[in-house]
């Protein structure tokens, strides 16, 4: 699809059907991901593919915003190995992992995957429910 019909067409999904996300277009999506710009190019972002009912409904436990997706993929980013700003104030992790985030979301799109962003939750609560690394 032509990159401005893809940004034209992308919308926010809210409701899905139960149908998973064939592997050839996950594989694509994840590699949009991979390929996304990061500060200093670390490469912090991990990415969880959630598809199982049991870590599915603690997301649900999480956030009210799944809207029934069969699929959620989760950016998450290691807070050890992120670029520090002059200052000291602020890294770069979450715009990184947001990058990375608007990358497979146009992915999705160009695949034929609905998407929605789901931003409504506390990072340290998903974290500790689906055991990522390093909680």
């Amino acid at each position: 699809m032509e990159f401005k019909q893809v940004i034209k067409d992308r919308y926010s999904c809210k409701k899905y059907s139960d149908r998973q996300v064939e592997k050839e277009k996950i594989t694509a999506i994840l590699e949009a991901g991979r390929l996304a710009p990061t500060a200093k190019n670390l490469q912090e972002q991990h990415i969880y593919v959630v598809q199982s009912a049991e870590l599915l409904a603690k997301i649900d436990e999480a956030t009210p915003c799944r809207y029934g997706a069969p699929t959620v993929l989760v950016v998450a980013f290691d807070k050890n190995n992120v670029f520090t700003y002059p200052g000291d104030k602020r890294n770069s992790g979450v715009e990184d992992a947001t990058i990375v985030a608007t990358h497979m979301i146009l992915a999705a799109a160009d695949e034929g995957v609905d998407s929605c962003w789901l931003n409504y939750f506390d990072p340290e609560v998903v974290a500790k429910k689906i055991r990522l690394a390093g909680k």
